[in-house]
């Protein structure tokens, strides 16, 4: 009985083990894509996809394909792998420099646009997860001939796992996409560069962050925005794209506005909205009531170029990194108060967290120091640095870290094991 009862403890243990350990998967834009076992905080696998650039990825909500759009200066290619078996399926052809690649909620398509232009024309390519090949590509007009820049930083799936929303920085358009269809369903117009989406919970409401209102000639004259758009209303027919209402980012006297992201809280009562600034010189991060749209907190973090407010699984936290400088900031997401400023390594660019589901740690990107780190998220501590770059590939290229699906990269929502 004795033996027995060891047995079955045993191989409690064994299980249980497994189940708490995950992994963490660090973008590098080297054409190293770093698997990290969460528990024993060391790297396990590599894959090399052989094409430069891929600083950002997304993985299917069952976890088992991940897709990293890689945006060096000559790059075409979304590279697909294998999670599980470790193995670069392979690298598909999509488009001049893809930006992000974006997994639909229900897993079935992932949406690639495109940094710049093809012929003077936008590219957006639809793969099926099924096949991994390209099922639409659709090209669109560029109304403005005379920008020169990056068209498109992310894409983002309305909940509906249809429609793909797509900013266009040369217009300042958002180009939503009928993924089925494979066809432009609307376009909305906006007084500056459309950055990120977030949709609320009832699916009613649809928030766009504006890096800051330009003039005529695209140049930064006015402020960060939150502009808000009826759902329903977009996906009519014929589409109603006037917003609902728009309001101005709140920053200190004398801030450059440029508008970054904003996140929902896990309980979607308040929106986190990001001021990166021009140059990354930003620091204020302002909080909305998500139902009201009343400001109810002007934080100033301390550090340059807040970027990103990510949420802890817990939702008892919000982090946010940044990219002018190495410190992140702990905020209390029912107060609304900075609990934390902790510097995270030496080198600028802190601005990626993936959380361990148990909210015991946190694995942070650092951009100039090519490592990612380990805080602990009961003390607030840093307690390890893992390199990522190889000896002859210290290139400052680790960027994206994640642990599974998200619908906007700060809440990730399907974590893999």
């Amino acid at each position: 009985m004795i033996k027995l009862f060891a047995v079955v403890l045993c191989s409690l243990i064994i299980l249980t083990g497994t189940a708490f350990a995950g992994t963490i998967i660090a973008m590098r834009g080297d054409g190293t894509v770093v698997f990290i076992d969460d528990q024993k905080e060391k790297i396990t696998d590599r894959v090399v996809t052989g094409h430069y650039g891929g600083s950002m990825g997304a993985l299917t909500p069952d976890g088992k394909l991940l897709y990293v759009a890689n945006t060096a200066p000559g790059s075409y290619t979304t590279s697909i792998i294998d999670v599980e078996k470790r193995k670069l399926i392979k690298n598909l052809p999509t488009g001049p420099r893809p930006a992000h690649a974006y997994v639909s909620p229900d897993g079935k398509f992932v949406g690639v646009a495109h940094k710049f232009s093809e012929n003077g024309k936008i590219v957006i390519a639809i793969i099926d997860t099924y096949s991994n090949v390209v099922k639409h590509r659709l090209t669109l007009d560029i109304n403005n001939s005379t920008y020169r820049g990056v068209l498109n930083p992310h894409n983002t799936w309305l909940r509906d796992s249809r429609h793909l929303l797509v900013p266009n920085w040369a217009d300042n358009v958002v180009h939503v996409i009928d993924a089925v269809e494979g066809k432009e369903a609307a376009r909305l117009q906006l007084e500056g560069n459309p950055h990120n989406f977030n949709e609320t919970g009832d699916h009613k409401e649809l928030w766009v962050a504006v890096d800051a209102v330009e003039n005529a000639v695209g140049k930064k004259v006015g402020c960060g925005q939150i502009v808000i758009y009826d759902i329903p209303g977009i996906l009519a027919s014929p589409a109603v794209t006037k917003p609902k209402m728009s309001f101005c980012l709140t920053t200190k006297p004398g801030e450059s506005q440029n508008g970054h992201h904003t996140a929902f809280t896990r309980d979607g009562k308040f929106a986190y909205a990001a001021n990166n600034g021009i140059g990354n010189t930003g620091t204020s991060v302002n909080v909305f009531n998500v139902k009201t749209k009343e400001l109810v907190a002007h934080l100033t973090v301390g550090g340059k170029g807040p970027g990103h407010p990510f949420m802890s699984p817990d939702g008892n936290y919000v982090v946010v990194g940044q990219y002018g400088g190495n410190v992140i900031t702990f905020i209390g997401a029912r107060n609304h108060k900075v609990v934390k400023e902790l510097t995270v390594g030496e080198g600028k660019g802190v601005q990626w967290v993936a959380f361990t589901p148990d909210n015991k740690k946190a694995f942070i990107n650092n951009n100039s120091d090519d490592a990612v780190y380990v805080v602990d998220m009961k003390k607030f501590e840093v307690t390890k640095k893992i390199v990522t770059g190889e000896p002859d590939k210290m290139w400052k290229t680790q960027w994206h870290v994640t642990n599974g699906w998200y619908q906007v990269y700060e809440v990730v929502e399907t974590v893999i094991k």
